[in-house]
């Protein structure tokens, strides 16, 4: 029998718990409805993301320094470790899109199984054309691929390769067609301010001015660029990795204080406000959170 989506409305999954699905070399298929206009922070994933926007208005991502401006039917591609973020503007009623989320080490199975030498595609975000997207099927595909926890266990992952096999094929063949898009526009500046603050953002001296110096430009043109380019302050940018990072300690066992100093964060009275005023909860609370979900997940096996 054929199972439903796992279906979010309003709300963003973390990729604490998306990697707890993950564990075991799964594939995650969630759909999302969005009734208001959100954007995501600034995250990364330990897995390749794919997302093909429904229905409603495009959505707008950046990654890199780069913006990519995404249209119902296609299809973006962000490898595993890719920061990013999205930025969706209902002028619908409502915007949907599906969302694949696959552990890397499945991934790199299937892509040893193609028999491609190396090609360039998995490490760069892309997009593809949305009548490749349909004339392939690649909704179907995916939702193939979400019915493969109530397949027998031991075919479950030679399954996921073989679907796996055919969706990079399929990709292969967009590129090679030219069938694919890289970024809408991009700043050299910003991309090597970014670069910057992905690298040293455990650092609590790390600011504004030092990246402004790093880049040889002004804070306020600076400001300005990155504001453009990312859709956040650097202020905020900063303040997102760091706060990944901690969720990331909380997620592995850290109290809430360590994974808090670890994360770059010098003012614990003010993270605590950060942490709530994003997510919506403590970082206790939050704990709590991670620890239901892995108990009702081993209760599940």
């Amino acid at each position: 029998m054929i199972q439903k989506l796992t279906h979010y409305t309003d709300s963003i999954l973390t990729q604490e718990m998306a990697r707890m699905d993950l564990e075991g070399g799964r594939v995650k298929v969630v759909w999302f409805t969005n009734h208001q206009n959100k954007q995501s922070v600034v995250h990364s994933h330990p897995y390749y993301e794919l997302i093909i926007p429904i229905t409603g208005s495009n959505v707008l991502y950046s990654y890199s320094g780069s913006l990519m401006t995404l249209h119902p039917g296609e299809m973006i591609l962000f490898p595993a470790e890719r920061y990013h973020s999205g930025k969706y503007d209902i002028s619908d009623d409502i915007s949907e899109r599906m969302v694949v989320q696959i552990d890397a080490s499945i991934w790199d199975a299937a892509m040893r199984r193609t028999g491609l030498d190396n090609p360039t595609w998995p490490r760069d975000v892309i997009v593809l054309d949305a009548d490749d997207v349909s004339s392939w099927d690649l909704r179907g595909l995916f939702e193939r691929m979400a019915q493969s926890p109530y397949l027998k266990k031991a075919y479950q992952d030679t399954i996921l390769v073989c679907e796996l096999t055919e969706l990079q094929l399929l990709i292969q063949q967009s590129v090679d067609s030219h069938r694919t898009q890289s970024s809408s526009t991009t700043s050299t500046l910003v991309a090597k301010a970014v670069e910057y603050l992905e690298t040293h953002y455990t650092d609590p001296e790390l600011t504004t001015a030092a990246v402004a110096q790093y880049t040889y430009s002004s804070r306020e043109h600076l400001s300005r660029a990155f504001k453009e380019y990312t859709m956040e302050s650097i202020h905020n940018y900063l303040t997102n990795l760091r706060m990944q990072h901690c969720r990331r300690g909380i997620a592995a066992g850290l109290s809430v204080l360590d994974a808090c100093t670890e994360s770059g964060f010098s003012n614990y009275s003010s993270f605590l406000k950060s942490f709530r005023r994003l997510y919506g909860l403590t970082p206790a609370d939050y704990k709590k959170q991670l620890r239901a979900v892995q108990q009702r997940k081993e209760i599940a096996q």
